[in-house]
């Protein structure tokens, strides 16, 4: 999909502070400190001039109309399609990452500015657009540009995150956004530490407050192979969230050889005990990667009846009646009113 070449702005990082001769970027955890020249980890921010310009604004590197369970984001919209774009770069560097063409290396980009980005929703029929591919909060300025321009157009803003984002950039985040596949790693801090060039703490954090701002959240939990493949890890994992509320759905991924991380791809019956684990305790649990029978349909967690039904991409709705059960009336967590900002 092709979109018109336009000149790229100059535009401010939102979050900083001068220090001295630096300046400190203040949207994610990493708080970098930088003097003239200088690129943020995230590659997307360098000072220039005595500023700190955000040197990833409207640039692209991917775009794709896909279907809403591509994010994964099964209790969103089901069966919708969504505008998904996504720029260079990532502010953690997780060895295993599956994009990491885009995340920890550069491909070319076009410039596609906030009107524009909302008129090829428009023109796709789509309900709005996903910030995903690499890590889309460090394309701050951006999302928060468009995701406003989007809202007036009664379209939705999802985020498809590794969500490590400072309290305060991410408060006004919320304010343009609708819903959010948050990828927590691992429930151990030494895990984020070594393995990511992060903090637990900080994705946590984020987790807690987009689930208080009664935005829609799903949660993806990637199994790796001699990292996490064990159930009393899982089980942490799956303790946590139910602590938060156990009707957020879970998608326990499996994993396969990517970038640096070359162990074998996650045993397939594990894949299997951790999700009877994880739906002992939650109520939405899922399946991605693998092509198990189970994991893949959503079912009434009250009567037991089949509301959506999956077939890879392909989405039929059964039993859904907006976001209660056709069949016994319990009222689920789906989110489907998208009219809501018209």
């Amino acid at each position: 999909m092709e979109a018109a070449s336009t000149k790229q702005p100059i535009i401010e990082s939102a979050y900083q502070h001068k220090e001295g001769n630096r300046i400190r970027c203040s949207i994610c955890p990493v708080n970098c400190k930088l003097k003239e020249g200088d690129i943020g980890i995230c590659d997307g921010r360098e000072v220039i001039n005595g500023k700190l310009i955000a040197t990833n604004y409207a640039q692209i590197s991917s775009l794709h109309l896909d279907p809403m369970e591509k994010k994964p984001l099964y209790h969103f919209f089901p069966g919708s399609e969504i505008l998904s774009v996504g720029p260079n770069g990532c502010n953690l560097s997780c060895p295993w990452c599956q994009n990491w063409e885009i995340s920890q290396n550069k491909i070319p980009t076009r410039t596609v500015l906030p009107n524009d980005l909302a008129d090829m929703v428009d023109a796709l029929d789509g309900i709005g657009v996903a910030y995903t591919y690499a890590e889309p909060l460090i394309w701050y300025e951006y999302i928060l540009d468009a995701g406003r321009i989007l809202h007036e157009r009664g379209l939705v803003n999802v985020f498809v995150t590794n969500g490590y984002i400072n309290a305060d950039p991410l408060k006004d985040l919320l304010t343009v956004a609708d819903g959010f596949n948050i990828d927590l790693k691992s429930s151990e801090s030494q895990c984020y530490i070594q393995q990511c060039g992060g903090k637990l703490e900080d994705v946590q954090r984020t987790i807690r407050m987009v689930y208080e701002a009664g935005k829609h959240l799903e949660i993806t939990h990637l199994i790796i192979t001699g990292l996490n493949d064990e159930l009393n890890k899982i089980e942490r994992v799956v303790d946590w969230i139910a602590d938060i509320d156990k009707t957020i759905p879970l998608h326990l991924s499996r994993y396969f050889p990517h970038n640096k991380y070359k162990e074998p791809p996650t045993d397939l019956q594990f894949m299997t005990d951790a999700y009877y684990l994880a739906k002992s305790k939650l109520d939405w649990v899922y399946l991605g990667n693998t092509r198990s029978d189970i994991g893949q349909d959503s079912h009434c967690p009250e009567c037991g009846s089949m509301l959506v039904k999956r077939t890879g991409y392909y989405t039929e709705i059964k039993k859904l009646d907006g976001d209660r059960c056709k069949n016994c009336g319990k009222q689920l967590n789906f989110s489907v009113d998208v009219t809501r900002y018209k």
